[in-house]
């Protein structure tokens, strides 16, 4: 394969590569407005939340299964725009849950709102802990539903009373902890009660209400989860390209997402799901619903909002439920690390949404599978990932290295007839058809295949673009350090310094590696290249590849900068090994006949 065909490939296996990252599956609809995020989507106008001179002080009512909740320092207040009375507490309180893996603080209001889930395994690119609670997008569970007289009635404008005695639990000791939040309407009760647990990323929330044929309309009511989750990342426009919603039905996973500024109006899709989630790149949080028979359909929507430099992605999903089970509907909520060892451990599917954010992704998500636990594997033996990428990308050249001497061999075939080629062009130029045959009988005669150099590099391209899947998105390289002050984080570009100004296309962040790496591509294309004519694409290639991945985590450009290394050296010594020799076949002398 000459030159010119060669760099087609290398060119469409760069769009393949790259071009899914810009595109985004345009779905979804408008959500709440992000300033009231409790507002329920209705044909009737949501009642406002009582102010406090609208309400009046009543006794609780006394109920023994309650007897925990009357301590003196409750009150009950009735709001006067809703047809029962509801009494609620009389001032916000906190609590929080501490655990080997997480930080919860929960209030009250809203009957165990999130004000702070932190996850203490995993730090924010500018030093504290990942908070997946965000009060700039007022993010979180909300649970709301219809009265016997078509009012809604939105959990998250009252404060529930609760059964804490103490600010602050450590389960360090104790498996499991519950927190009960209880809501008096009128003579009945809308119960939550939340179980958080050691060793988890995810605690349980049961609902009950008391009187569900008095309470609810139909017997039905929404919990949902409000505007997404806040980027954690340094590159927000990054983080946030693989921001969308999953919903799991049927045994089947779909993605739903917004890429561009506006609102996209709710769809609401009937029939059970086992659950949904709305992932960034790294974190996830999922509601799992326990009990998936009483679920009636669910719903979802989306708004993008336009930032500086980028479009922050805030959605809005849940469950239409069917109370009808006594004891009490059970939701499992992940909050937690888009791993697909820690997703896989629920046996529900959840580890499906790794790797699964685009068709590029789905497309070569079983190659990327295989080579995540090769990576684990190493990273247990040794502890240091830029380590293991060097050693893996070593592994990989080896593996590949029959290929790779196959078509170096082809190559040199090729470069071997092409004089005999040109002579061909130029004797034939002006009949197609005979040159095309003069060719072929050419190839055959001195045993050479045309695709021989360019079919092994195809049979290699599934495994590499797998690797820019994982180096690129899995989180086991974030936060993973290789050389401290050079690369502290290889989900990270390795920047040297940052330059007071910003290159168009290059940005303003000087890193190391994608240069490196160019510099090998140089290298390597020298090596190889047959046309000086084509000289300049020596540099050209680099340069493009340059641009592209300046900004790329410094793990994926330290993978394709070791790789290229090795090519180099493989093809250093391949081209020293003798090969066949190809001896150019004459015709026939013609005899001469003495008379």
């Amino acid at each position: 394969m000459d030159k010119k065909s060669i760099l087609a490939m290398v060119l469409i296996a760069i769009v393949i590569i790259l071009l899914p990252y810009y595109q985004q599956l345009i779905v979804g609809e408008k959500p709440r407005d992000t300033e009231k995020p409790s507002e329920i989507v209705s044909d009737q106008k949501m009642p406002s939340q009582p102010s406090q001179d609208e309400t009046e002080k009543h006794p609780i009512i006394s109920d023994p299964q309650h007897d925990v909740f009357g301590s003196p320092h409750q009150s009950s207040t009735t709001a006067r725009e809703y047809a029962v009375p509801i009494f609620q507490d009389t001032e916000e309180r906190t609590l929080t849950i501490q655990t080997n893996k997480i930080k919860a603080v929960l209030s009250n209001r809203g009957g165990g709102s999130l004000k702070e889930y932190s996850l203490l395994k995993y730090s924010r690119f500018d030093g504290p802990y990942v908070n997946l609670i965000d009060p700039e997008i007022n993010n979180g569970l909300n649970l709301s539903f219809q009265n016997q007289n078509g009012q809604f009635i939105n959990t998250n404008d009252f404060l529930f009373n609760s059964n804490i005695t103490l600010p602050k639990v450590y389960l360090d000791r104790d498996n499991s902890h519950e927190i009960i939040y209880e809501l008096q309407i009128d003579n009945r009760y809308l119960r939550k009660k939340y179980v958080f647990y050691k060793d988890h990323y995810h605690f349980d929330l049961i609902i009950s209400f008391s009187d569900p044929l008095n309470m609810l309309l139909n017997s039905r009511y929404e919990i949902a989860w409000l505007n997404g989750l806040p980027s954690t990342e340094k590159d927000h426009s990054d983080d946030y390209s693989y921001s969308q919603v999953l919903i799991y039905m049927a045994k089947d996973l779909d993605n739903y997402s917004v890429s561009d500024q506006g609102k996209k109006e709710r769809v609401n899709l009937s029939g059970s799901a086992d659950w949904l989630a709305v992932r960034m790149k790294y974190f996830v949080t999922a509601m799992i619903n326990k009990n998936p028979d009483f679920s009636e359909g669910v719903f979802f929507s989306g708004e993008g909002v336009k930032k500086d430099g980028y479009v922050q992605r805030l959605y809005e999903f849940g469950f239409h439920n069917r109370y009808a089970n006594q004891v009490g509907d059970t939701l499992r909520i992940y909050m937690g690390p888009m791993d697909h060892g820690e997703l896989a451990a629920y046996k529900n599917n959840l580890n499906k949404m790794v790797m699964n954010s685009g068709w590029y992704e789905r497309a070569f998500r079983f190659i990327s599978l295989l080579i995540l636990p090769v990576l684990e594997f190493l990273y247990s033996i040794i502890p240091n990932y830029g380590i293991v990428i060097i050693i893996f990308s070593i592994l990989i050249k080896i593996i590949v290295y029959p290929l790779t001497k196959k078509s170096y061999s082809s190559m040199k075939e090729m470069q071997t007839i092409q004089p005999l080629m040109a002579e061909i062009r130029e004797k034939y130029k002006d009949d197609p058809q005979r040159m095309n045959k003069e060719m072929m009988k050419l190839y055959k005669d001195h045993g050479v295949n045309p695709l021989g150099g360019c079919l092994p590099m195809l049979l290699q391209m599934p495994l590499l673009i797998a690797l820019f899947i994982v180096f690129r998105s899995t989180i086991q390289l974030r936060g993973a350090m290789f050389i401290p002050g050079w690369i502290p984080d290889l989900s990270l570009p390795d920047t040297i310094f940052v330059l007071p100004f910003s290159l168009p296309l290059y940005g303003n962040e000087f890193n190391l590696l994608p240069i490196l790496m160019a510099v090998t591509m140089i290298f390597q294309s020298k090596m190889t290249m047959q046309d000086p004519k084509q000289k300049a694409m020596v540099y050209l290639m680099p340069v493009f590849m340059l641009l592209i991945f300046n900004r790329f985590p410094s793990g994926l450009n330290l993978y394709y900068t070791m790789f290229n290394l090795l090519t180099i050296i493989q093809q250093k010594y391949i081209t020293k090994v003798p090969d066949k020799t190809l001896v150019e076949k004459k015709p026939p002398a013609k005899s001469k006949n003495k008379k």
